[in-house]
């Protein structure tokens, strides 16, 4: 018996937590045969992220929709308005078959044109905390997929399955050794990797300049690597001159397999994508939560992810002088908590998150 091929649109701009794992899903969708078309926002990382992934051109933008308050309401509807009339155009071009919305204003507006439409859809939410709009949409879904266990308690009306949250399959393919030459590191140092996610971190741009005092131990046997966020490059590039450690500022870096693979500690935000790569890399980090997160869904997302020992968590309003370079140079000289660190990392992964997903939606593709 052969089966006609369908078709499924996954809305997944806005941010790489939200991007990266909705790639990682159409992987496994297209291994069985069907086609897929990404629903983004105008943001360039939205655009370069597909294109480092070799979709350039299998994106279509949905405009922007951000609450600014009730005194914004009516241009809020407006704009909502007008992002689910183009998701709807867009999903009636591709002829979908179903929708994948993983969070973010991209996916509720779409969201919203499939229910307009009557397509069915289904929904993943990353972190410990469902977004709002996930749980209004949430009770209509064919399944909604979690990737934290503590994420069900909020969504009492979805059908719930615990899926873990999908990573690129490239992930933790590549040797450390390769690693460090293909970004071009020193082959013997180790490497301290500071992410602040696909739009840079200002708070731990600047906790990270003041630690360097704390670092100087150090600065003969690591090296940095700082992808900073393409607004804050040169400020940051500009703050390690001079200040004798070998660093590497980036804004923006194509080539997280290599970073993960290379890092002997990371420091970072707890967006849930970040935390499923770096289970999936087995990467002891410092997880520095974003503080004006969404119900401060990113601590929570820290402290399931850390409570087994996978991470050290410290607040930004705690990183004052050169507390950040402190736990770093801590951290770097304690072998074996390290790699307590790795194992814990390693069990908080979900091997075959994006393969569950896709098995789910292919019934009714």
């Amino acid at each position: 018996m052969i089966l006609a091929m369908g078709r499924l649109a996954i809305a997944c701009g806005g941010t790489g937590g939200h991007l990266f794992p909705g790639l990682a899903i159409a992987e496994a969708v297209r291994r069985r045969g069907h086609e897929v078309r990404f629903f983004i926002s105008a943001k360039p990382v939205d655009r370069r992220a597909l294109s480092g992934a070799g979709e350039s051109g299998n994106g279509v933008e949905i405009p922007a929709v951000g609450w600014t308050g009730l005194f914004g309401a009516f241009a809020f509807l407006l704009r909502l308005v007008k992002a689910v009339r183009k998701a709807g155009e867009e999903l009636v071009n591709f002829r979908a078959d179903a929708l994948l919305g993983m969070g973010g204003f991209v996916s509720a507006a779409s969201v919203g044109a499939a229910r307009r439409a009557g397509l069915p859809y289904f929904l993943h939410e990353s972190n410990a905390i469902p977004g709002r709009a996930t749980k209004f949409l949430s009770g209509r879904a064919k399944k909604m997929f979690v990737g934290f266990e503590e994420c069900g308690r909020y969504l009492a009306k979805a059908k719930v399955q615990v899926t873990g949250t999908p990573v690129r399959s490239r992930l933790g393919k590549i040797s450390k050794e390769e690693a460090l030459k293909k970004l071009g590191l020193h082959p013997k140092r180790h490497l301290v990797a500071v992410l602040g996610g696909s739009q840079g971190a200002k708070g731990i741009n600047e906790a990270m300049l003041r630690g360097l005092p704390a670092l100087k131990s150090l600065a003969v046997t690591i090296q940095i690597l700082h992808l900073a966020g393409e607004a804050h490059a040169d400020k940051v590039r500009h703050g390690y001159e001079h200040s004798g450690f070998h660093a590497v500022v980036l804004g923006f870096c194509d080539e997280m397999d290599a970073v993960y693979a290379a890092a002997d500690l990371v420091v970072s935000r707890s967006g849930a994508g970040t935390l499923a790569e770096l289970a999936a890399c087995g990467v002891p980090a410092i997880l520095v939560p974003f503080p004006a997160a969404v119900d401060d869904h990113q601590t929570a997302n820290a402290h399931a992810y850390a409570d087994h020992g996978a991470a050290e968590i410290v607040a930004e309003k705690n990183l004052v002088g050169t507390e950040l370079g402190q736990r770093i140079a801590r951290l770097m000289g304690d072998s074996v908590r390290q790699e307590h660190m790795r194992r814990a990392a390693r069990q908080n992964f979900t091997a075959d998150a994006a393969e569950k997903i896709a098995e789910e939606i292919a019934h009714v593709l």
